[in-house]
């Protein structure tokens, strides 16, 4: 077990029985009041996000116009007995876990049959990874050298003590957020935004923490800004998405709300949701208007995790029962959000495939950022992208068909 992992549940378990965060100096910040929280939004840049639990009402096609008015068109994929197609990429949380996507996307690309995906979303580790995969397989290279060739010492900064002495983190994320800044440049923004013209959106999810809700970015919104901080809030979006809380500091953004400015807090979009599309109550059949005809939607959900159980004796001391309960919750929750999406997929008429990390696949990672743990799962995702079936077509429990992953 690591020390951050260990002192992410001694922090928790500190806060819960003594109360030492209540006791410790805290950020300075002016956060968003109760009372403003509809009214706040990033300055001069537009409608760059939204809540993610929460659906457009009336007229779904003019709200869509009115939110996005940088798309003109929805994006499609070539037609298939008439009707266009509609690819959807979810990508999930899951830490160091995310090196199975990277290699399901590259090894996708090996194959010959990945597809352009009109629609990316991240949340967390996903986060890292969309926008790479959005545009495209001329960034498998990065996908690579970003998941094997990086550890904990180059991601992070460990604190602990100072994490658990009132600091806002058990770690300090300034090295990621340099890899993020290093590989996401006015370039690679001008690259999106080319796409988002195109009419194919890029997502990425965090929680705002005081609201304790959903927040989706519109990438492509901010990318097609023009705006002079608009490269800095790309950045801050995925560095939020990926901060673990307790592990890794939040992202405050500055926004406006009743004309002055505040601070949001944002984290680990992970926290809301797992992996996401579109809100519950929305669906995607709303936006055939927007289309040359009816779509065949197809949703593509890689899960950064075992779909399974996975059987661990937990050594009886409050830290790793603490890490363990945690991280139980943790899968809980993430299977909640694959059975959403299925049951969306289901209600709309969309093709569901799943993939997630193998079974079989037992190598244990001995820290946070272990980087011979991310090469062996990034190797195994590559060979899964390669393989001719490596979709579910349903969670393993609505299906019927025990917990494993074809191919195991």
């Amino acid at each position: 077990m690591t020390s951050l992992r260990y002192g992410l549940a001694f922090a928790q378990v500190l806060t819960l029985f003594v109360g030492l965060g209540g006791c410790a100096s805290q950020l300075a910040r002016n956060p968003v009041p109760q009372a403003l929280q509809s009214q706040s939004h990033v300055p001069s840049l537009g409608h760059v996000r939204y809540w993610g639990d929460q659906a457009p009402t009336g007229d779904v096609t003019v709200a869509i116009r009115q939110g996005l008015p940088n798309l003109t068109r929805l994006a499609e994929s070539p037609s298939e007995n008439g009707q266009p197609v509609v690819n959807f990429l979810a990508l999930s949380s899951g830490g160091e876990d995310g090196a199975f996507a990277a290699g399901l996307l590259v090894g996708w690309t090996q194959s010959g049959r990945r597809p352009r995906f009109e629609v990316v979303t991240g949340v967390s580790a996903g986060a890292l990874i969309a926008p790479f995969a959005f545009l495209g397989p001329a960034y498998d290279g990065k996908l690579r050298e970003i998941w094997t060739q990086y550890g904990t010492n180059d991601l992070v900064i460990q604190q602990p003590l100072a994490g658990l002495l009132g600091g806002d983190s058990l770690a300090d994320t300034s090295p990621l957020a340099d890899l993020i800044a290093a590989n996401i440049d006015a370039r690679f923004m001008a690259a999106v935004a080319a796409e988002y013209r195109k009419g194919r959106v890029l997502l990425i999810g965090t929680t705002n923490l005081d609201a304790q809700r959903p927040v989706v970015w519109n990438m492509g919104e901010i990318a097609v800004s023009g705006h002079p901080r608009a490269l800095a809030l790309f950045r801050q979006v995925i560095l939020a998405s990926a901060a673990i809380p307790g592990v890794f500091p939040p992202v405050l953004i500055k926004v406006d709300a009743g004309g002055d400015e505040h601070e949001e807090m944002h984290v680990d979009g992970g926290v809301t949701h797992k992996v996401f599309l579109t809100p519950m109550q929305f669906s995607i059949r709303q936006l055939d208007p927007l289309h040359s005809a009816p779509p065949i939607n197809r949703f593509f959900i890689v899960n950064n995790a075992k779909l399974a159980p996975e059987w661990k004796p937990v050594e009886a001391n409050v830290f790793a029962i603490a890490e363990r309960s945690l991280s139980t919750l943790n899968k809980a929750h993430g299977e909640g959000d694959l059975f959403q999406l299925y049951f969306q997929a289901r209600r709309d008429g969309a093709d569901f495939n799943l993939a997630a990390i193998p079974q079989g696949f037992k190598k244990q990672s001995t820290e946070y950022f272990d980087r011979t743990y991310m090469q062996a799962l990034f190797k195994a995702g590559e060979a899964r992208g390669r393989s001719p079936a490596p979709w579910l077509k349903a969670p393993p429990e609505v299906a019927g068909a025990g917990l494993g992953v074809p191919g195991n």
